[in-house]
């Protein structure tokens, strides 16, 4: 579903609310992004091919159909976090009482899925960029990457690691905010001073 669809549902009292963080790079970029972000993924759910700009064929451990070169494509993933602040400690309590999870991992982070993650190749901002949407799949998840450091800091580190441009934290246009790099509230005038890419 997209996040247009989402909000007129929302208007007809049909549903919560759905934040994410939006990784704007360079389109050249996204397979290694793809790549980090499996790193840190839940094995297990499934498996699938993606091929990203370039023609590279990568199979990674999210849930979906493949995802062939194309303008637009949709999968689902979980991502572990590191349980180190109030608001992701309370939601790994709610998880080991429902039975979904034990206890966090040798590293001490726990999962957080499903996570719809959406690639745009072209990102409307700047030509040679592309976005890749990592959504919550519930209200409660979305208030969870809202007000979670360690989850902030998470995409802000893959933000760094992979040369993106910026990372928003997504509020679906209500309060939207500029993550990395910090010290701007204008994503349009951010864009004018990306590097040109070929």
């Amino acid at each position: 579903m997209l996040r247009s669809e989402g909000r007129l549902r929302r208007a007809a009292g049909l549903m919560g609310i759905d934040y994410g963080y939006d990784l704007y790079l360079p389109t050249h970029a996204v397979g290694q992004a793809l790549r980090t972000v499996a790193s840190i993924a839940r094995r297990g759910i499934g498996s699938v091919d993606a091929v990203v700009p370039g023609g590279e064929r990568i199979t990674l451990p999210f849930r979906g159909d493949p995802a062939d070169d194309v303008d637009h494509w949709s999968l689902d993933t979980c991502l572990f976090f590191p349980v180190d602040d109030e608001a992701i400690r309370a939601w790994a309590e709610v998880e080991r009482r429902s039975g979904r999870q034990e206890h966090p991992d040798a590293q001490g982070r726990i999962w957080v899925g499903s996570i719809y993650l959406y690639f745009w190749r072209n990102c409307g901002l700047r030509p040679g960029y592309s976005r890749l949407d990592f959504t919550a799949a519930s209200t409660g998840m979305s208030r969870l990457f809202e007000q979670s450091t360690s989850i902030r800091d998470t995409f802000t580190g893959l933000a760094e690691s992979v040369g993106a441009a910026c990372l928003v934290l997504d509020r679906e246009g209500d309060g939207d905010e500029i993550c990395w790099p910090t010290g701007g509230d204008d994503l349009a005038a951010l864009a004018g001073s990306w590097p040109e890419v070929g």
